[in-house]
């Protein structure tokens, strides 16, 4: 929890920051899970060329999301809170999280339950509302050692990143448009926008004298 993530930025002077600046860093992640390992498979005495000299080991990551924050934007555009230095936030109706068993590509939160806020108001936003995609990765390398001679080694390495190719969605559309009559138009509202690298295989060969 912190009020600002970093030495140039502001809080408001208009608000009290304990109610307005006060929340999530957006560095946080609530849970963050790291797990490797390192495999010498087994030597099979009659395959001993081919089996012998085996390596598996990877990285698997398990990340909460960051946390977000909801947007607008007005169709018409107006002067919500009367001074440049602070901008007006969205309403919230009701908690917007959606069970993790209802989300679905297009819809990550409940999208009907915000609103504009009304002139010379400031909204009722905290900081961050929600919580965006987390990461289930996993990087996984295979390595075959080859002895040529006392001195002379070599290594054939099998690398690769997001070894499962699954797709992990980075960001959604946070950011909801508003017409005149205060209906949310924003067609993509709470729809993924985003994602991460999908699999990448890197093989190599390394020589060691």
């Amino acid at each position: 929890m912190d009020y600002v993530d970093g030495d140039q930025a502001r809080i408001t002077t208009v608000v009290s920051p304990r109610i307005w600046n006060y929340g999530l860093a957006g560095f946080d992640r609530t849970h963050v899970l790291k797990i490797n390992w390192l495999w010498n498979l087994p030597e099979a005495k009659r395959l001993k060329v081919a089996l012998a000299g085996w390596q598996i080991n990877g990285i698997a990551s398990f990340v909460s999301g960051a946390p977000v924050g909801i947007g607008y934007s007005l169709v018409n555009a107006a002067d919500i809170t009367g001074t440049p230095s602070v901008g007006a936030r969205i309403n919230i109706l009701q908690e917007p999280t959606l069970p993790k068993g209802e989300r679905t590509f297009s819809r990550n939160f409940k999208t009907d339950v915000f609103a504009p806020p009304a002139v010379g108001t400031l909204g009722n936003a905290a900081r961050s509302n929600l919580r965006g995609p987390g990461i289930n990765n996993w990087d996984v390398a295979l390595f075959k050692n080859f002895a040529l001679t006392e001195k002379y080694k070599l290594q054939f390495r099998s690398e690769l990143y997001n070894a499962f190719n699954h797709t992990q969605f980075s960001a959604f559309d946070s950011t909801a448009r508003f017409d005149a009559t205060g209906r949310q138009i924003n067609a993509r509202f709470g729809e993924f926008t985003a994602a991460r690298t999908p699999r990448i295989v890197q093989l190599a060969l390394r020589m060691t004298f």
